[in-house]
């Protein structure tokens, strides 16, 4: 019997989370910080009308900015570039020129 392989969006979806996190762990307090007042911003400049000010709403429109800054390929660059057959791009490894921080 053969070990269950993990789907392809799924590793791509970790995959962009791994980014993500290098990215914020790579911003200086401030810089996040800045990002965290854009995020309000934007959240108050809803049409609806409402207030969404949880933790976990900030935490999510902060990543969606900073998603934004990253231009990460989609899911169908990420799978054509990181394809498994071929021999240039090992998939144990990002490719330096898609890593988010240095």
């Amino acid at each position: 019997m053969t070990a269950p392989t993990t789907a392809p969006k799924q590793l791509y979806l970790a995959w962009v989370e791994e980014q993500l996190e290098d990215y914020k762990a790579a911003l200086t307090r401030e810089e996040l910080l800045a990002v965290a007042d854009q995020a309000v911003g934007q959240l108050f400049d809803t049409p609806d009308g409402q207030y969404p000010l949880t933790e976990l709403l900030l935490c999510d429109a902060v990543d969606r900015l900073l998603l934004e800054r990253l231009n990460l390929p989609d899911f169908r660059q990420w799978r054509r570039l990181c394809r498994s057959d071929t021999q240039v791009r090992p998939l144990q490894e990002t490719p330096e020129p898609m890593r988010a921080a240095g």
